[in-house]
């Protein structure tokens, strides 16, 4: 899906999926051969898991910890 379908969806506006992605919160989105954004169910769940996150009153600093967390699947349980 492309920015605005995925802004739509997660309910995190297109300037801040940007933005999340620029400072690693979220990985690099693919491209598609025009050369938009496209993003995968994976990658809104991401974003509705950061939004919520923010709602919560976790840092950027702590929401990236967790990201990375849960996308590492190598990763011990006690982490």
């Amino acid at each position: 899906m492309n920015i605005g379908e995925a802004a739509k969806i997660s309910g995190v506006n297109a300037k801040l999926i940007r933005h999340y992605e620029s400072i690693g919160i979220i990985p690099k989105a693919g491209r598609s051969d025009s050369g938009y954004r496209t993003y995968s169910e994976t990658d809104v769940h991401m974003l509705s898991f950061v939004k919520r996150a923010r709602n919560m009153g976790f840092s950027m600093k702590e929401i990236k910890k967790l990201v990375n967390l849960w996308r590492n699947k190598s990763r011990a349980s006690s982490e």
